[in-house]
């Protein structure tokens, strides 16, 4: 499975393309950004998964799973929230209301075998 991780922390991109890539064994890309994110969209990557940082300071989390949903609709169910939990109401009543999943940092290991398990039986 190809995976597209977007955060602006460079230790936990580290860390979760440790355990996704290779302890999992899945393809990982990483995006500092969420302006980055799309632009690897944009010109062609081919993903199966994002996981995305909520609180970014370019492109938060919420506008990069709008872009996601006008211009790549295949990965709506695809995308998968991360959030330290510190969020504004706004935030979290687009989350709840936009289906996608949520992952609370720190993500335990098996949070993300379930999600991995989930997006494969899709």
């Amino acid at each position: 499975m190809r995976i597209l991780l977007v955060d602006d922390e460079p230790l936990l991109l580290k860390s979760f393309t440790r355990y996704l890539g290779g302890v999992c064994g899945h393809d990982v890309s990483c995006a500092g950004s969420g302006s980055e994110a799309l632009a690897r969209l944009e010109t062609g990557e081919s993903v199966d998964l994002i996981f995305c940082d909520l609180t970014m300071p370019d492109i938060n989390g919420v506008e990069v799973h709008r872009a996601i949903c006008e211009y790549h609709p295949r990965l709506r169910g695809r995308f998968v929230f991360l959030t330290g939990g510190a969020t504004d109401e706004a935030s979290r009543s687009y989350i709840q209301n936009s289906g996608a999943l949520v992952l609370s940092k720190p993500v335990r290991q098996s949070s993300f075998d379930k999600i991995l398990a989930d997006v494969s039986g899709i």
